[in-house]
């Protein structure tokens, strides 16, 4: 199964459903445990990545978009547990990005629509170095 496109919950298996979640959330938990000595040792900042769709839960994508929401929170909790060890945490949340993974999912679309990776990599590498902590950065098309 897709790691984006999950479907009707009830039709999916419980391998399906460990799956999604493990991709979607516990694999930022794991990447937060194995980073922190290291960005302790240098006042790192962890960033993680959401979807739009952790906003507002959508048909067919309830595991998907409910795992986008936990990167959030994980995002906002650690950077309070965090910020005594002198490590930022922050989310970068961009629309829909053209990207292979994308395209694999949704086929081709009107580029004019989407984001470039470039741009969400100079947001990503400007945020970086932002001495703030907690933040949910939303990259957005049309500039908001």
């Amino acid at each position: 199964m897709n790691c984006a496109l999950d479907g009707k919950l009830t039709v999916l298996s419980e391998q399906e459903i460990d799956n999604l979640v493990g991709i979607n959330y516990t694999g930022a938990i794991n990447v937060a445990i194995a980073a922190k000595p290291h960005l302790e040792q240098t006042n790192g900042m962890l960033l993680n990545f959401t979807s739009s769709s952790y906003t507002r839960g959508r048909a067919y994508y309830s595991i998907y978009s409910s795992s986008n929401a936990a990167i959030v929170n994980f995002t906002q909790a650690l950077a309070e547990e965090w910020r005594h060890f002198k490590i930022r945490v922050n989310c970068i949340n961009p629309e829909r990005t053209k990207t292979p993974m994308r395209t694999n999912n949704f086929g081709a679309e009107d580029p004019s629509l989407l984001l470039s990776a470039e741009e969400v990599a100079h947001t990503s590498l400007a945020m970086l170095l932002n001495n703030k902590s907690g933040l949910i950065i939303d990259i957005r098309k049309d500039g908001r």
